[in-house]
C-alpha cells in the first residue's frame, strides 16, 4: 500500500478497516487467533494503519474546546467576542508518543488526523460543536461576518495543530484526514453557496498545509455529498471517504464514471444494510463487483465503521474475498 501513492502498481486493491473502533478490530483479531492487530492486518491484507496515538496535550487548562462551556460560541455576537476565545497553540502538544507509534508501523500506509483527548477533526464539525448546531446554521445567515471570524479562528487552530503533527511525522504519515460531515441521508446540510462562501476557503487552507509536507489529503464526509465532490477535487483532495452508497445520489457506479480519474474513492461497502443484515455471499459478491469496477484509485473499506450490528464473519468476508 505504501506504493499506491508513489506511482507503483499494486497486486490487488488496497484495503482498510477505517474508521472502525479498536475494540471491534481486536475482536476480529481474536476470532482469527491473533492477539495483535498487526498480525491480523497482514493475514487479511489490510494495508492502512489508522494512527490512534495522538499528540499529548501538555498545555494549561483543557484541550477540549467545549470542556467548560458545551457551546462556547453560542452567545458570541461580535468579532471581538470571537477573538477573545483562547485556543491551544502548537506548543501545547507533545508528539513523542505519537512518533513512537508511527515508527513502529512504518510498513503500513498511515492515516492521521484527530486532536488529543479524542476530538474529532474537521472545520465544519468544530464550528457546529462550538456554536451549537442550530445556532451554527442561524449564524451563517444572521451574522455572517461573526460566523466567518469563528471559522477563521477554528481554522487557525486546526492548521497549527496539523503543522505540529506533520513537522514531526510527515515522513511516516501518508494520509491526513479532514473530517467534516456536510451531508445528510438526503442532501447537503448547508447550501452549495454557503459551502463556497464559508467553508471552502477554510478547507483550502487545511489542504494546502497538508500538501506542503507532501502528504495526501483525505476528505471525510458522510451522506449525500455528490454536489461537493467537484469542490473537493478543485481544492486538491486526493481521497474521498467514506462513500455512503445508501445516501441520495451516492451510487458508486455513477460516481466512478464521473470522478474516478480525479480522486481516490475510499470505502463504499455499505454498513447500514449489507454488512449488518446481508449474507456472507452477498458481501463477497459486492466486493467482486467493486473489484471489477475499479482498476485503480480505490481503497476497499466499509462505508462507516464496523458497528456492533455487523457480524465479525461479515466484516472478515470483505478482506478474504479481496485476497482472491
Amino acid at each position: 500500500m505504501k506504493f499506491l501513492f508513489q506511482g507503483w502498481e499494486t497486486d490487488r486493491i488496497p484495503a482498510s478497516t477505517y474508521p472502525t473502533k479498536l475494540g471491534y478490530e481486536l475482536r476480529m483479531a481474536k476470532r482469527l487467533g491473533f492477539y495483535c492487530l498487526e498480525y491480523m492486518y497482514r493475514d487479511l491484507g489490510i494495508d492502512i494503519w489508522r494512527n490512534r496515538v495522538l499528540p499529548v496535550f501538555i498545555g494549561q487548562g483543557a484541550n477540549n474546546l467545549c470542556a467548560v462551556d458545551p457551546h462556547p460560541f453560542a452567545e458570541c455576537h461580535s468579532i471581538d467576542q470571537v477573538e477573545a476565545f483562547h485556543f491551544p497553540g502548537p506548543n501545547d502538544f507533545d508528539t513523542v508518543a505519537m512518533m513512537r507509534e508511527l515508527t513502529s508501523h512504518y510498513e503500513f500506509s498511515i492515516v492521521a488526523g484527530g486532536i488529543a483527548e479524542g476530538w474529532v477533526p474537521g472545520i465544519f464539525y468544530l464550528y457546529l460543536q462550538m456554536c451549537g448546531q442550530e445556532n451554527g446554521f442561524v449564524f451563517l445567515k444572521e451574522q455572517p461576518a461573526v460566523a466567518k471570524a469563528m471559522i477563521r479562528r477554528i481554522t487557525d487552530y486546526w492548521v497549527q495543530y496539523t503543522q505540529k503533527v506533520l513537522d514531526a511525522g510527515h515522513e511516516l504519515i501518508d494520509i491526513f484526514a479532514e473530517s467534516s460531515d456536510f451531508g445528510t441521508q438526503q442532501g447537503l446540510m448547508i447550501s452549495l453557496e454557503d459551502f463556497r462562501e464559508f467553508f471552502k476557503p477554510a478547507l483550502r487552507r487545511i489542504y494546502n498545509a497538508v500538501k506542503d509536507y507532501g502528504v495526501k489529503v483525505m476528505q471525510h464526509s458522510c451522506g449525500a455529498i455528490e454536489p461537493l465532490i467537484p469542490e473537493f477535487i478543485e481544492l486538491g483532495a486526493d481521497i474521498l471517504n467514506p462513500i455512503q452508497t445508501t445516501a441520495a445520489g451516492m451510487d458508486i457506479r455513477t460516481l466512478y464514471r464521473k470522478y474516478h480519474k480525479d480522486i481516490i474513492f475510499f470505502g463504499g461497502i455499505d454498513t447500514q444494510q449489507l454488512l449488518s443484515r446481508g449474507s456472507e455471499e452477498e458481501i463477497r459478491e459486492e466486493v467482486r463487483r467493486l473489484k471489477n469496477l475499479f482498476s485503480d484509485n480505490y481503497i476497499l473499506a466499509p462505508s462507516h465503521e464496523f458497528g456492533e450490528d455487523v457480524p465479525l464473519s461479515n466484516a472478515m468476508a470483505v478482506y478474504d474475498e479481496n485476497l482472491k
